[in-house]
């Protein structure tokens, strides 16, 4: 349904996902999401639609990275809805025969990865999840069959600013299963570059726009990849993680994501 105006209260109201495409240009988006998008760039100093672009960026980077490393099974969680190009594209590009979950609690992301991976025939799975519990899609009949975790796998949480940061037991949980050999990656909202300020009204007009978003310090970022060993160049700006000279006129810590990719075993 490409840019509709029509009433979204029973897809959840504003949705970080369809913001994610309105910010890309693209079209599965509604209008809600669209003035939503304009309210964030209109009010922060950073360009909030050019961060989220430098966020899809880094997606790829990594994917790509990973599957070139021989990683051959990929469970990702929150990748949004882009407007060009999918996640398991780029990996397939690299490596054809890898498996590929992804985990989304949004109802319209839902419908729509299953209406744009058909191609990918059965190296795809999508499997609803709740982003604030994310180690819960380990009980998904559909995960348990699809993925072995006896192998290693790539286990990237995009969305971790929807899980409160008291809540660090998810982490644990899905260390616990993942062979030695995978890869846990962390993409996390942190307004460490701002001010206190801004940080303050960042928070309030995103609980005014019905964003429960829940941004983390560097420290507590980094909290979460305890018991791994993170890969070069660790936790950083998303466009300065293995950087290949596309990228967004930010300067990379105003786009307020800090990623890592880590070893677990």
């Amino acid at each position: 349904m490409p840019e509709s105006d029509s009433p979204v209260a029973s897809l959840g109201g504003v949705s970080t996902a369809r913001m994610y495409d309105a910010a890309q240009g693209g079209k599965q988006n509604f209008s809600a999401d669209r003035a939503a998008m304009r309210h964030l760039t209109g009010r922060l100093r950073a360009d909030a639609a050019a961060s989220l672009v430098a966020h899809h960026q880094h997606v790829h980077r990594v994917v790509r990275h990973l599957a070139g490393r021989g990683l051959a099974q990929f469970v990702l969680y929150g990748t949004g809805l882009p407007s060009t190009g999918q996640a398991h594209e780029t990996i397939h590009a690299v490596a054809p025969a890898a498996r590929v979950v992804y985990a989304e609690q949004d109802p319209y992301m839902l419908a729509h990865a299953h209406a744009t991976t058909g191609k990918a025939g059965d190296r795809v799975r999508i499997v609803p999840c709740d982003l604030r519990r994310p180690a819960d899609v380990l009980d998904d009949p559909i995960v348990r069959t699809f993925v072995d975790w006896a192998e290693p796998v790539a286990v990237g949480v995009l969305a971790v600013h929807e899980i409160p940061v008291a809540d660090a037991s998810w982490v644990a949980r899905l260390r616990r299963v993942m062979a030695a050999g995978s890869r846990l990656w962390l993409t996390a909202l942190s307004l460490d570059a701002y001010d206190r300020r801004t940080r303050a009204a960042a928070v309030v007009m995103c609980r005014a726009l019905g964003l429960d978003l829940h941004f983390r310090t560097r420290d507590q970022v980094l909290a979460l990849f305890e018991g791994t060993e993170l890969v070069e160049p660790g936790l950083v700006w998303a466009p300065r993680w293995r950087p290949d000279g596309i990228g967004v006129d930010l300067p990379p810590e105003r786009t307020a994501w800090l990623c890592g990719v880590a070893r677990v075993g």
